[in-house]
């Protein structure tokens, strides 16, 4: 039995690369600066408020939306009674980018059908989380 092709199944897999990425920038977005400011000079009411600013920021809207997507699918696998593993075979494959597969597999460890099971289980979450499947 074939497997249907998603044409949405490389830029997921895009996706869930970039995340670390997008953390790191939509935690750079959301930090104040905690630098003083010595200069002396009287403060413009651009200047002050600066904890208002940052919880105002956001990533373009394409790439928030991205990082929720991840971030939502991460936050589910960790409630699955084997989430901890699922999400080190993850970290491995898309965010170390060291393994493969079966090189996860026998780190995390699992079987290797176990391992293409979860890999492609988390793609089709963060697919579902960002839209992209059809929920019948």
């Amino acid at each position: 039995m074939s497997k249907p092709r998603y044409d949405w199944w490389p830029y997921v897999k895009g996706m869930i690369r970039r995340y670390p990425a997008l953390w790191e920038k939509y935690r750079n977005l959301h930090s104040q600066s905690i630098t003083a400011d010595y200069s002396g000079m009287p403060h413009l009411e651009r200047n002050s408020r600066t904890v208002e600013r940052a919880a105002l920021r956001e990533l373009p809207s394409t790439q928030q939306r991205e990082y929720e997507a991840v971030k939502r699918a991460v936050e589910e696998t960790k409630r699955y009674p084997n989430g901890v593993a699922r999400l080190k075979m993850i970290g491995l494959v898309f965010w170390e980018k060291g393994y493969t597969l079966e090189g996860a597999a026998l780190k995390v460890p699992c079987g290797r059908a176990t391992a293409w099971r979860w890999h492609g289980e988390f793609i089709r979450l963060v697919a579902s989380h960002y839209g992209l499947m059809d929920e019948d």
